[in-house]
């Protein structure tokens, strides 16, 4: 009886832990507790980089950057005059509230219409956002889009798990992928150096140092944009460009 009370004591401390560490986690990231759920709120900026920001809500980078991102699913028509790459990682809040409630505006507004094109590129910061990383660049590539809201709609089911990869894959099958591949995928030590590459590129000559971050090419130039701006703004800064 004894060691039946020790056992059950050290699993009742051991949850009681977990749940406390999930709490402190989850209001880090941007959750609230409220009607018995977390629920995620629309957080502050991302971290900002130290870079002068005298252009508005843009930064302006040097003429002779040269950038090396892998190919990337485009959304939109391949002739817009403008070109947003949407640098994310798929555990991070901010990245979150961008893709899942901005980017619709900004199809409405500027992607329907050819006056923009966005170029998802995967900027993990951790192990598990990594893992969401290599299974989106593996899932058909007409899936892609509808794979990755899955994550940010799910991103809090995923990230406090002790079975993360399952949970993703689960995802992924969902969008067309069996699960060989989805195996296979989370073993390819190629993609992983891919995806480390173009995160390292940002880092070098984006100077990121929080996500997510809005690269605009336009006209041969390149400004970048760092944390999610007010919609409003985002969308007077699109439409300055276009003018």
């Amino acid at each position: 009886m004894e060691k039946f009370i020790r056992r059950l004591s050290a699993v009742i401390t051991s949850v009681l832990i977990y749940v406390i560490c999930a709490y402190g986690y989850l209001s880090l990231k941007g959750f609230v507790f409220h009607d018995g759920t977390f629920t995620l709120v629309q957080p502050a900026q991302a971290q900002i980089s130290a870079a002068d920001n005298s252009q508005g809500i843009a930064v302006k980078l040097e003429d002779n950057v040269a950038l090396n991102f892998k190919p990337a699913e485009i959304i939109g028509k391949s002739d817009a005059p403008l070109t947003m790459y949407e640098l994310s990682s798929l555990g991070c809040t901010h990245c979150a509230h961008f893709h899942l409630n901005i980017l619709p505006r900004l199809k409405k507004d500027f992607i329907d219409n050819g006056k923009l094109k966005v170029a998802f590129i995967n900027f993990p910061l951790d192990r598990k956002s990594m893992q969401g990383a290599m299974l989106s660049e593996c899932v058909p590539l007409q899936n892609r889009q509808n794979f990755l809201k899955m994550v940010f709609e799910n991103q809090r089911e995923w990230m406090l798990s002790f079975n993360t990869e399952k949970i993703l894959k689960s995802y992924a099958l969902a969008n067309g992928l069996n699960k060989t591949d989805a195996a296979k995928c989370l073993e390819n030590d190629t993609l992983a150096q891919q995806i480390l590459n173009d995160r390292q590129e940002a880092i070098d000559k984006l100077k990121m140092q929080g996500t997510p971050a809005f690269l605009i090419a336009h006209n041969g130039l390149y400004e970048i944009i760092y944390g999610v701006p007010n919609y409003e703004e985002l969308k007077n800064y699109l439409t300055g460009l276009l003018s």
